[in-house]
């Protein structure tokens, strides 16, 4: 068996500040990855997104880098192989705005050993390249494909995957039974919850915000969302060149920061299938919900532990503090499937997440809705809050966050969206004319095509037992459903709404740290 770790997204930046204590736990977590593994060293793959952004100094940037590729080596056990390909971040400037840059990336070509760090990547326009065999000792044909390739265009954080490169290698591989390992930093899948998010252009300057805020979309539709600039144009057509090659192939891929895992099966007897595994950001705490604020819940860094041998493949996930070394790392199994010629046979996994004892024992959230006399087509929210600890379990603080919608809102009273629960009781809050009742209410504070809106649960801790439950006296004539959300690897999956004398209730045992439950219904006509 061949065991290997995949991650991706580090975005290195040279600013001192909390980035320098995440990858000191990095670091320490592959040690104990590599020293419970039993394994002399492990092979290290990287695929893109090395540096925060493209611009700037090059020497600090690919020697902050150096040091930190180093102690990534001797903590999986010092001369094992490692691979480095480009993404989007190490061609433009924040990974969004062109001109296309290729010196960053050459520069980290020519500083390293080539005997033991292999950098795709530099030999543009030809993007695809094959690792030799000799170098990795991995049973599989690795090949590297640059999908970060974007030499037009003043904005796009996409890429490029062409059926030329692919048929190229495809040419140079011998006829065997062996898989194909695809290295490539974009998805050519749309991975869950950042497929619809809007394109995060905080740090850049204001003009072109507005750019992509306000402009574009009003140009093209969607233009502001993260799925229309940041795919790999080409990709439908190489995946199904792909299944046509009549072997499997494992892709694995980084770019939008969520660890996930997907089959594409061949459609004949003769086509191979593909599993598509993408790693989470081993670099980036990643705010959840008000992503601006300082005291905003956080996603912890990931990287994924992939076991490869002739008939089988395992994949886990690893998220890890990014502050303390005394926490062991919560596990979550991404996919294994075994290996029958050119066919992924997939076996069953849990996409609970292990080693990650719960400290809550009940989080509850209970809203009530009455319609606002100030607003007509909104409703005036309150909510109880109880939070209860596991016995002997402490909690120093639970702080939560309230969407509070645009319009009809005294901008003093938008600061009031954060809510300092009380652990070991119930906490109240209300929020006037905090919700949309109607479809030409949700146009105006939302803007048009939105149909549904929701109350929800954001289970912060994780808990042994999550209630949301949504009273029925206000909210008559609704017709409610739910869900449950692991906000770590954007799986969404509907969650059974019990409906009571009193309230629709929906509950989730065991639910994780970082989940989002919630209670949706459509909105009312007027």
């Amino acid at each position: 068996m061949a065991l290997f770790v995949h991650l991706s997204d580090l975005h290195l930046t040279t600013e001192a500040g909390p980035q320098a204590l995440l990858f000191e736990r990095l670091v320490h977590t592959l040690e104990l990855e590599r020293k419970a593994s039993g394994a002399a060293s492990l092979p290290l793959v990287i695929t893109g997104d090395v540096f925060d952004s493209a611009s700037g100094p090059i020497e600090p940037k690919v020697s902050a880098f150096l040091r930190l590729l180093e102690l990534m080596r001797v903590a999986l056990g010092g001369d094992a192989p490692t691979i480095i390909l480009p993404g989007n971040h190490d061609r433009r400037r924040l990974g969004l705005v062109g001109p296309h840059r290729t010196k960053l990336f050459q520069a980290l070509a020519d500083a390293v050993d080539p005997a033991r760090v292999f950098v795709a990547g530099c030999k543009a326009p030809f993007l695809a390249e094959q690792v030799p065999p000799a170098f990795h000792g991995l049973p599989a044909h690795v090949v590297t494909l640059d999908s970060s390739y974007l030499p037009h265009g003043l904005f796009s954080a996409g890429g490029t995957i062409r059926r030329e490169d692919l048929l190229q290698v495809h040419a140079e591989l011998p006829s065997d039974a062996k898989p194909l390992l695809l290295l490539v930093h974009h998805h050519l899948i749309p991975t869950p919850i950042t497929d619809i998010s809007h394109v995060d252009a905080q740090k850049t300057p204001k003009f072109l915000r507005w750019v992509i805020g306000k402009l574009l979309p009003a140009l093209v539709s969607n233009a502001d969302r993260e799925e229309l600039t940041m795919t790999a144009l080409g990709a439908g057509t190489a995946l199904s060149m792909l299944n046509s090659f009549g072997r499997a192939v494992l892709l694995l891929h980084g770019h939008k920061h969520v660890p996930t895992a997907r089959i594409l099966r061949g459609m004949t007897d003769g086509c191979g299938d593909i599993l598509l595994v993408s790693a989470g950001s081993a670099g980036l705490r990643e705010r959840v919900g008000e992503a601006r604020h300082p005291d905003a819940a956080r996603l912890w860094p990931t990287f994924n532990r992939v076991e490869l041998d002739s008939d089988r493949v395992r994949v886990e996930a690893l998220s890890f503090s990014p502050k303390r070394s005394d926490k062991s790392p919560v596990r979550r199994e991404l996919a294994m499937a075994g290996l029958v010629e050119q066919k992924w046979e997939p076996l069953s996994v849990s996409f609970h997440p292990r080693d990650a004892p719960a400290r809550v024992a009940l989080d509850r959230a209970e809203y009530r809705l009455v319609r606002s006399p100030v607003a007509p087509g909104r409703f005036d929210v309150s909510c109880e809050r109880q939070v209860e600890l596991e016995p002997g379990a402490s909690l120093r603080r639970y702080v939560d966050f309230v969407g509070v919608l645009p319009l009809l809102v005294p901008r003093k009273r938008r600061e009031g969206r954060r809510i300092e629960l009380t652990v070991g009781g119930a906490t109240h809050f209300a929020i006037e004319h905090g919700l949309c009742r109607t479809l030409d209410e949700a146009k105006r504070s939302y803007g048009a095509g939105v149909a549904f809106e929701s109350v929800g649960l954001h289970c912060r801790y994780g808990a042994r037992r999550a209630t949301l439950r949504l009273a029925r006296q206000g909210a008559e004539g609704l017709v409610p459903f739910a869900s449950a959300t692991d906000l770590t690897t954007g799986r969404e999956q509907p969650l059974l709404l019990e409906a009571f004398d009193d309230c629709w209730s929906a509950t989730k045992l065991d639910c994780a740290a970082r989940s989002l439950l919630r209670i949706y219904w459509p909105l009312a006509a007027n």
